[in-house]
């Protein structure tokens, strides 16, 4: 049996193979290999081909931006800047020129040296006041004024009548005891009371005096009668009424005269200001006559009255 060809049994060696330097090229070696034949191509087809290697990996990032440089992670790499992409990321849209804001701090106000001011300036404020008043009443020498009573009687005391009615008339001296202050007296509201057994006081009547003006130094008389079981003054009660009744058998009863004044001292250049006296003329023992409704304080002098500043 004939033997085959010899190119058809002779594998073709692969072009990698070639001899030592200096080695001449023969003429096989410069042919090119023959075609592959059908039982080849359907073993190639049948084997999968080796995946090719990439050299580095995929880098994942934001479209439209170049990947990362391989050198990035290298410190030392030449002309490399730090950024995780291979050029410096985009400024930002708004503000970009524009220094970053903090966020504003509140501050409250410190009101420590406003309080301060006030309290400073109301204590040198009451410090001037003090000052002044002192200098003042050591320059002026202000008397509270007197008063006394000259004399006290009543007449027609009716307690037998269905409404009770009588009058009592007082007569006072008012003194001016301050050598540079005048006195107006703007005002005195007389107010009389029934003095009764367990010394409670029982309201009767009111009326208001003249106003009189004081000189320096002088007094002044003012008188007043004050009227019960009239239309402007109150009722008397009842009880009130039937006490004072088994009073007036014994022949005496006993009252209390108050009033209330308003006055105001004046000199030249300086005023002070309108102050309120209570004065109380008490346990005034009215002895009457016989059956008569017309009594008296026997008032062998006058008689001081007790002052009190308001």
């Amino acid at each position: 049996m004939p033997s085959p060809p010899e190119d058809e049994t002779q594998q073709p060696k692969p072009d990698s193979v070639r001899g030592p330097p200096g080695h001449q090229t023969s003429e096989r070696d410069t042919q090119p290999p023959p075609p592959p034949t059908p039982q080849s191509q359907s073993q190639s087809h049948s084997q999968p081909s080796p995946p090719q290697q990439q050299p580095y990996p995929p880098v994942m990032g934001y479209p439209g931006y170049p990947q990362a440089s391989p050198y990035q992670n290298y410190p030392n790499a030449p002309y490399q800047q730090q950024y995780p992409y291979a050029q410096a990321p985009p400024a930002s849209y708004y503000g970009s020129s524009y220094p970053p804001q903090q966020n504003p701090v509140y501050q409250r106000p410190d009101s420590s040296g406003f309080f301060r001011g006030i309290l400073t300036g109301l204590v040198v404020l009451v410090v001037l006041l003090c000052i002044s008043t002192t200098i003042t009443w050591l320059i002026l020498r202000p008397q509270i004024p007197g008063f006394s009573l000259n004399n006290f009687s009543v007449s027609n005391f009716n307690v037998t009548g269905p409404v009770f009615s009588a009058q009592w008339t007082a007569n006072l001296t008012i003194e001016n005891q301050n050598t540079k202050l005048k006195g107006y007296f703007d005002r005195i509201q007389g107010l009389l009371y029934h003095q009764n057994a367990i010394g409670e006081d029982d309201f009767l009547a009111s009326s208001f005096f003249q106003p009189v003006y004081v000189e320096t130094k002088k007094s002044v008389v003012i008188g007043e009668t004050l009227t019960a079981g009239e239309k402007e003054q109150p009722k008397v009660p009842s009880w009130v009424v039937e006490e004072m009744k088994k009073e007036r058998d014994t022949g005496t009863l006993t009252f209390n005269l108050r009033m209330a004044v308003w006055v105001t001292f004046k000199t030249d250049g300086w005023s002070a200001r309108e102050r309120g006296l209570k004065v109380f003329c008490g346990k005034l023992k009215v002895a009457f006559e016989g059956v008569s409704g017309n009594g008296a304080v026997l008032l062998p002098k006058p008689l001081p009255c007790l002052v009190y500043v308001s």
